[in-house]
């Protein structure tokens, strides 16, 4: 789920969790994995920093992370966390604002966590499938669509009615991989 929210690949998402977040948490490796919005958080964080040119050590990593996702002081740190803002200090201080990370990833995280408010199922709307609220339009149609490579502009065109919301929700899901066994019977009506 975690990886679908970022838009990464879950290997690496897996192998930074096994190397940085597993050791300062306390988790053993093959532990279950416990990935609530502070250490997606941490995972946007330090793409961010990539991102600007900083690259961390493991042992910073884990700095940063306990400073975003721990208590504070329980570790010793030459980070430290205010409010939308992450500062190292030392020899060359620096300062990243998180607030614009932080908000996006908040938005996608309530996304999937709560889906009924983009997503509804009545049995009077298409048997009960899941479908975009206030439409009739099928959710695993346009997450199918987006899975196949359809731009994000054409489904716009195709479907005006859905919301950006809807949308974002679509894509989250299309990242996601399929669940396993047999897809749904499609259901059979018959004269009575």
């Amino acid at each position: 789920m975690g990886a679908a929210l970022l838009g990464t690949d879950p290997r690496h998402l897996n192998q930074e969790y096994r190397r940085v977040l597993a050791p300062v948490a306390g988790i053993s490796a093959k532990g279950q994995r416990q990935l609530g919005f502070r250490e997606l958080l941490y995972f946007q964080v330090i793409e961010s920093l990539g991102e600007q040119g900083m690259q961390l050590s493991p042992a910073q990593k884990q700095e940063v992370y306990a400073v975003i996702a721990l208590r504070p002081g329980r570790f010793t740190s030459s980070w430290r966390r205010r409010p939308g803002h992450l500062e190292r200090q030392g020899e060359v201080p620096m300062s990243f604002d998180f607030t614009t990370v932080g908000r996006d990833l908040r938005y996608r995280y309530r996304l999937v966590q709560r889906p009924d408010q983009v997503v509804e199922s009545n049995p009077a709307i298409c048997s009960g499938q899941p479908v975009f609220r206030g439409t009739r339009i099928l959710a695993a149609v346009v997450v199918e669509q987006l899975r196949l490579g359809v731009p994000r502009a054409t489904l716009e065109l195709d479907f005006p009615q859905l919301s950006r919301q809807a949308l974002d929700y679509a894509e989250i899901q299309a990242r996601l991989p399929k669940p396993p066994g047999r897809p749904r019977t499609k259901l059979q009506l018959q004269r009575g």
